[in-house]
């Protein structure tokens, strides 16, 4: 017999498959960035850790890069380590880490509000809005994003109990699912949730100073700086990876405002409280990309909010209250100040992009107020059914202005809506058919409310109904935007799987084609786009990714010309022509850019000029093995020369020559040469970071330690 404490959980579970069905059972593979990005990433990472490395370079992408340092790869993610290492990552793996986050997202948030002492009904129905708000279903391209909003209210949970509890263990768990938002999340949340936690930190202090003893000040002291501490502990391989890049990328140096402010969560957005379906629209709009403009939270939770707004509210709930509210000003960009304030004078909000993440804290701050006004109607000894149905009656007629207002803006054609558009990612979906069509469904829910609040009398039995119908509207809601938002309607799953499935596993041998030619190989089919080259498994220079040195940017933009010759060779050049960079723009002005051309710095460049260096077109070099780590190469050379690996020069590469170590030149700012004695000789470069390596261990011990107490607890309660 199932006891009763797992019927939430159940009910999360089927939720989340029934909404999200075309994912859950493999119909419809995930859209654009999920496809195009994050399962290219993944994909690297659990070939690495199936071929027994840890996933520090990804040679397919903008000539490689060291794919441990990128926040949004999720190479210090537990459930990447999991999913690449026992399976390897496929379409299917990635659809189940998706509907996985959306599902965990809910049980968080119901798990939250029961902490702050709501009736599980209420929870449940918090938790249900929460699973398959706007973030999850307009974001779900974005796996980080999703990772994120999944952690973040086990974050907030366990901080309420580490905060208030005089327990160390809570510590500990409020700091694994800080990790776990971290390493897998979108860095922005944890940017925005630090200030929460800051302003929370405060209060709880001067709450503890002021009515407890000196040793529960020292107590609630220590409990956070284990916090803080197990959290560093934790994520020491990220924080060291993100040191260690810092000094190369683009994204931490020239960040401006204008990109900061980038697709906002605009006003015109705001009309996604209630119809979420018109965020789906093909037009400009909403002044905001197609993944950012989506606020819903539930129809009924929304109204609730409004009855909650100026309800009296426990204190934790009134702080996140007025922060969700700032975070909404902060949401909508350009339109406010407040986002252009905190870019100019709080730390770390200077460098992420799309002030839309704010709204994650808004719709938190929305349902735990929903929550508040809930628990005052449902709790309270006189039953006051009134304000349920003057909001259930306010709405209807709002709804049905709307419906008659989207039918003077032109004809609607409804009937054709029903067989062409409904359920399907249309281009041709104008707005007002958008408005008629959701009002009219948000009509229909809501009259089934409004009956079951005049037919019954019993509160049980209306909360229960209230809970039936949030589910429908949720299912329909995210079934009318998914097409757009979350699945390749056009592309079968399977289909998806064969196209990358034909390649080959492992690190096979590189084509002998130039690097120009293995970045435009054939397509591999639908539905991908960008980054191919990974299932390929081909070296190119091309590659869609946020993560990109400056210096690699700098050749692309400054110097175009120098970046086509250089793609003219193959991966690996064997050159005598060297170059001083003082002589960039002289080049650059006169066209004199050649392949076989080499720039190095002045320093470098006057060294090399002492050696003897001189090409024979009989000299041969060849890439025989890479993976992760190494690249070996075997060359064959009359005179002494260099020998150039197009692979980004990064902290940590090392060359060897017969096992000898040697001096790695920077050429044409970005990548490795070393100079090759004539003869034949077993060329090395090997990435070598025993510090990341001691951090993965401390971060794998960690984490045990904490799964260990969640396990410790659950068997003893059980008993």
């Amino acid at each position: 017999m199932i006891k009763k404490s797992y019927f939430p959980y159940i009910v999360l579970f089927v939720l989340a498959i029934t909404a999200l069905f075309q994912v859950v059972f493999y119909i419809h593979p995930l859209k654009f960035d999920s496809i195009d990005c994050f399962y290219p990433w993944r994909f690297h990472i659990g070939e690495c850790l199936q071929n027994g490395q840890l996933p520090y370079w990804n040679p397919y992408q903008d000539l490689g890069y060291p794919i441990h340092a990128d926040p949004s790869s999720g190479a210090w993610y537990p459930m990447v380590w999991l999913i690449g290492y026992f399976n390897g990552y496929t379409v299917y793996s990635l659809a189940f880490e998706m509907w996985f986050h959306v599902f965990m997202g809910g049980v968080g948030f119901y798990l939250l509000a029961k902490q702050l002492k709501f009736d599980k009904k209420l929870a449940l129905f918090a938790g249900m809005s929460y699973m398959l708000c706007g973030l999850f279903v307009g974001n779900a391209q974005h796996l980080p994003y999703l990772i994120s909003a999944a952690w973040l209210p086990f974050v907030i949970l366990f901080y309420f109990k580490l905060a208030t509890e005089k327990s160390y263990w809570n510590s500990v768990k409020a700091a694994f699912f800080l990790f776990l938002m971290v390493t897998g999340g979108y860095p922005a949340f944890t940017i925005i949730l630090f200030y929460l936690f800051v302003i929370f930190f405060v209060i709880y202090f001067m709450k503890t100073w002021k009515n407890e003893t000196k040793k529960a000040v020292l107590h609630f002291i220590g409990r956070h700086a284990l916090f803080l501490v197990y959290t560093v502990l934790l994520c020491l391989g990220l924080f060291i990876s993100i040191y260690q890049v810092s000094p190369y990328l683009s994204r931490l140096g020239d960040f401006s405002l204008e990109q900061a402010l980038f697709s906002p969560f605009s006003p015109q957005s705001f009309v996604t409280f209630i119809l979420p379906y018109t965020s789906t629209i093909h037009s400009d709009y909403f002044n905001s990309d197609l993944s950012m403009r989506n606020g819903y939270f539930g129809l009924f939770a929304f109204l609730f909010f409004i009855g909650g707004f100026f309800l009296k509210k426990p204190l934790e709930i009134k702080v996140l209250f007025y922060f969700g509210l700032f975070s909404l000003m902060a949401a909508v960009g350009e339109y406010l100040p407040i986002r252009a304030f905190l870019f100019d004078y709080v730390p770390m909000m200077n460098v992420f992009r799309f002030p839309s993440v704010f709204r994650l804290f808004f719709i938190i701050a929305a349902l735990l107020t929903a929550l508040v006004f809930l628990k005052k109607q449902f709790e309270s000894n006189e039953w006051k059914v009134k304000p349920l149905i003057y909001l259930t009656g306010g709405s209807i007629i709002l709804f049905i202005a709307l419906v008659i207002i989207a039918r003077t803006k032109g004809y609607l054609d409804l009937g054709s809506f029903f067989s062409a558009y409904l359920f399907h990612d249309n281009e041709k979906l104008s707005f007002w058919q958008a408005v008629a069509f959701h009002s009219i469904f948000q009509i229909a829910i809501l009259s089934l409310f409004l009956l079951v609040l005049w037919k019954m009398k019993e509160r049980s039995k209306i909360l229960l109904s209230l809970l039936v119908l949030t589910g429908t509207d949720l299912i329909l809601s995210t079934q009318l935007n998914a097409p757009a938002t979350v699945y390749y309607e056009k592309v079968k799953t399977s289909e998806a799987h064969e196209n990358v499935s034909k390649y080959p596993l492992g690190f096979p041998e590189q084509k002998a084609i130039s690097i120009e030619e293995g970045g435009h190989l054939p397509n591999i089919g639908q539905p991908y786009w960008q980054n191919q080259t990974t299932f390929q498994k081909q070296f190119s220079a091309e590659g869609f990714n946020s993560f990109s040195f400056t210096s690699y940017e700098f050749i692309e933009s400054e110097y175009p010309q120098l970046f086509s010759e250089l793609k003219k060779n193959p991966n690996v050049l064997l050159s005598d022509s060297i170059v001083s960079e003082i002589r960039l723009k002289h080049y650059k002005k006169d066209s004199l850019f050649t392949a076989k051309q080499l720039f190095f710095s002045p320093t470098d460049h006057t060294q090399l000029k002492k050696f003897n260096l001189h090409h024979s077109v009989r000299d041969t070099a060849h890439l025989t093995s890479y993976d992760a780590a190494n690249f070996t190469i075997n060359a064959s050379v009359k005179q002494q020369q260099l020998l150039t690996l197009f692979q980004k020069h990064y902290t940590g590469w090392k060359a060897f020559v017969d096992n000898k170590e040697v001096t790695i030149y920077k050429s044409d700012l970005n990548f490795m040469s070393v100079v090759l004695p004539a003869g034949k000789h077993t060329v090395e470069f090997r990435y070598s970071n025993p510090v990341l390596r001691i951090a993965w261990i401390l971060s794998l011990l960690g984490s045990l330690i904490a799964l260990s107490s969640f396990f410790f607890k659950v068997r003893r309660e059980n008993r």
